[in-house]
């Protein structure tokens, strides 16, 4: 006869000093985005848009990056790191998908496609491979800033505390 397993531990709630730091870590972050891409759509080029994108989303992954590095060898409270990492960063670099939905659409030919259902030609095709190719190079770049954060920040392993890098 064999024992049942114990069932795993239940969730610890991270506590309200990090909930309320990543609320408004969030909120901020998603003001620092609107802010530095609003007034790309003005300019009326679709690259204008990208460009700023690329440069809210490039940034962020760098910072968070950095933030990690400088967490992984100094002991910071949970909430600052929750806060400006989870809360503002994330928020920081998030908004894209819908900002980038709303300026590309009408160019690529989905705006068509959405409202009659055909399916738009080479307009749409070439504007969704446009979308897939800056999607990988997004996340291509977005991984490169982040690992050069780490860097910049001194990232160690945990179990390195005492080598050296």
């Amino acid at each position: 006869m064999t024992a049942v397993p114990p069932p795993p531990p239940a969730p610890r709630h991270p506590g309200w000093a990090v909930v309320g730091a990543v609320a408004a870590g969030g909120a901020l972050g998603t003001l620092l985005r609107w802010l530095l891409v609003a007034p790309a759509p003005e300019s009326g080029t679709p690259v204008a848009q990208w460009v700023s994108l690329g440069i809210v989303n490039l940034s962020g992954s760098l910072v968070l990056g950095l933030l990690l590095g400088v967490a992984s060898r100094r002991e910071l409270p949970r909430w600052f790191v929750a806060g400006l990492g989870t809360g503002l960063l994330g928020a920081y670099t998030s908004l894209s998908a819908v900002v980038l939905a709303a300026s590309v659409a009408p160019v690529a030919g989905l705006g068509d496609f959405i409202r009659t259902g055909s399916p738009g030609g080479w307009p749409l095709v070439a504007g969704l491979a446009g979308t897939l190719l800056a999607l990988a190079a997004g996340a291509a770049l977005g991984t490169m800033a982040a690992a050069a954060g780490l860097r910049l920040g001194g990232y160690r392993a945990p179990g390195t505390a005492g080598r050296a890098p």
